[in-house]
């Protein structure tokens, strides 16, 4: 390879290396480029070098003279005696003078508690830019509210017979938690409970064959101890005197099942809804079959959920539907309206 070097560099590091031979420096010294340091005190010497120390211009703007410590040190020194400059013939004279005194007053005058307040101030203008802009929206919104409120005050009817009938009439929701069994196994048991009284379910439950019979009846009587405690439910008879007539207060009524039933409490509980719930499962594992097939057997978790009630309730449905039969106008086999539109001719 041919080095394409111009001529006076080939004469500049010519040069360079007689005159490194001639004084007899070491060669290592060639190998290292050539840096310049630039520092606040060498700097300016570079544009003051035909001036001299006695000059003042020289004191202000460096020099030469900023290389000697005591130099800087002197300068330093008057840098932090220079006072700042007057406002006396400054146009915001007034309006700094007015801000230092309207500040020194605050600061006086306000107490510890409050200068707390001054970041959110100051942050005002990005969390609240156009306070104007913002009251109009909010008093829009409100009179919006105000207006859907005004035209939906009137509830229906059967919004007014459903808060009734919550003011009037308590329940109690108890669910349990899962357990070792199946839907379809509980589920039996479910529909054996609901719709009896609390006492004729414990009674079914205490003599019943299945399993989780004795559960269900652990459930109700749990059911019962939270309604009594919780909803003061089946306190009806609690204030009673002993010895007074039992068959003054008796009802009859009539269930949509068409099964009569004779009340003497209607404070007393009965199960008036009864579900099941079906849980994660608890196990699994393989079911090995004939001819190299598997399967795999889930052990299933179930839970169950009733509703207690007092006959208050059955009362008041059985009052309803027998007030809408009442209502019910009789039936007319045909209308009771002139017989219009005929022809003295066939229609076909």
């Amino acid at each position: 390879m041919s080095a394409h070097l111009p001529s006076r560099r080939i004469a500049l590091s010519a040069h360079s290396t007689l005159s490194s031979l001639a004084t007899g420096a070491p060669s290592s010294q060639r190998l290292l480029p050539l840096n310049q340091r630039r520092t606040k005190w060498s700097l300016p010497s570079l544009f003051g070098r035909g001036r001299k120390a006695s000059d003042p211009g020289n004191r202000s703007s460096g020099g030469h003279d900023l290389d000697d410590p005591k130099v800087r040190q002197r300068l330093l020194a008057e840098q932090q005696q220079t006072k700042a400059p007057a406002l006396s013939d400054s146009i915001f004279q007034d309006e700094v003078e007015a801000a230092t005194s309207d500040s020194l007053a605050a600061r006086t005058n306000v107490p510890d508690g409050a200068r707390q307040a001054t970041p959110a101030e100051a942050a005002a203008w990005r969390l609240d830019p156009d306070p104007r802009s913002r009251v109009r929206w909010e008093r829009k919104r409100v009179i919006q509210m105000v207006q859907r409120q005004t035209a939906s005050s009137e509830p229906s009817d059967y919004a007014r017979r459903v808060e009734r009938i919550r003011q009037t009439e308590r329940q109690m929701t108890h669910k349990s938690p899962f357990l070792e069994t199946s839907t379809k196994k509980l589920v039996m048991l479910a529909r054996q409970i609901q719709g009896k009284t609390l006492q004729d379910a414990l009674t079914q439950m205490t003599y019943s064959k299945k399993k989780m019979a004795r559960e269900v009846k652990f459930q109700l009587e749990e059911a019962r101890d939270f309604a009594v405690v919780s909803r003061g439910m089946g306190l009806g008879k609690a204030g009673a005197a002993p010895g007074g007539d039992k068959d003054a207060a008796l009802i009859k009524i009539k269930t949509k099942d068409g099964q009569t039933l004779k009340i003497t409490d209607p404070s007393s509980l009965y199960v008036a809804e009864a579900w099941v719930n079906k849980g994660p499962s608890r196990n699994r594992r393989i079911e090995f079959k004939g001819r190299g097939r598997t399967g795999v057997i889930i052990s299933p978790s179930t839970g169950i959920s009733v509703v207690l009630k007092e006959e208050k309730t059955r009362i008041r449905e059985h009052n309803e539907r027998v007030a809408k039969e009442a209502k019910r106008k009789p039936w007319v086999h045909l209308p009771n309206r002139p017989v219009t539109a005929q022809r003295p001719y066939y229609s076909w």
